[in-house]
């Protein structure tokens, strides 16, 4: 799951897949995981199967999507019983072997799609399901749906939640002016505003300059 040396953050996962046995078909619901850091070169297990069960003709989709240094990273996976793995005979964190299934697609997700999507109502409470960037990406994966609803969480746990007296959310009002001349006035407009960007700030793995930089071109 990850063979790098490097964490990733905000893990999400599904898999479904169906399974043939002579004329019955069985289809397998979404599964869904989720979980804050998955540690570098660390795996997630996702299924076992007796083997018995490896005879069977069956067909499976992953999904991940997860935060990195890097950004936002949708990854695709697909196996076809066993004819599209790798088995890893040993290693140190298992008894038996693991699978290794072929990846289909990598992609990366511009942090400015997500920072859009908020920045358009800047105040709603909820992710605004109607926006068209926020279709684009529910295209792509329905793990987005999730994030989206952590994401929006986050961000009120900054306004009326337990993150509401953060000294970070004044400490970046005070970045912002004294590095880009922003002026604000007390306001909860502009509580609802600082909590949403350190909110997506946490939420995304950016740094107070970058952020500063997306409040600069889409929120002012």
């Amino acid at each position: 799951m990850n063979p790098s040396k490097k964490d990733v953050h905000d893990v999400y996962l599904k898999y479904f897949g169906h399974v043939v046995k002579g004329s019955i078909y069985y289809d397998f619901q979404p599964t869904y995981m989720q979980t804050e850091i998955l540690f570098g070169e660390s795996y997630a297990i996702l299924e076992k199967y007796n083997q018995r069960d490896l005879d069977l003709d069956t067909t499976f989709h992953y999904e991940v999507l997860y935060v990195s240094d890097e950004g936002l990273i949708l990854k695709k996976f697909y196996r076809k019983k066993l004819e599209n793995i790798k088995s890893l005979e040993s290693h140190p964190l298992f008894q038996s072997a693991i699978w290794m299934i072929e990846e289909r697609t990598s992609e990366y997700i511009n942090t400015e799609n997500i920072i859009q999507i908020v920045s358009k109502d800047v105040y709603a409470a909820k992710v605004p399901t109607n926006n068209s960037t926020y279709h684009y990406l529910m295209k792509k994966s329905e793990l987005f749906e999730p994030f989206f609803k952590d994401l929006y969480n986050e961000m009120e746990s900054y306004y009326n939640g337990d993150k509401r007296h953060s000294i970070e959310k004044w400490d970046f009002a005070e970045f912002l002016q004294t590095e880009h001349g922003v002026q604000f006035e007390h306001s909860e407009g502009v509580d609802i505003i600082l909590s949403n960007c350190l909110g997506m700030m946490r939420k995304l793995n950016i740094t107070k300059e970058a952020m500063a930089e997306y409040f600069c071109k889409y929120i002012l």
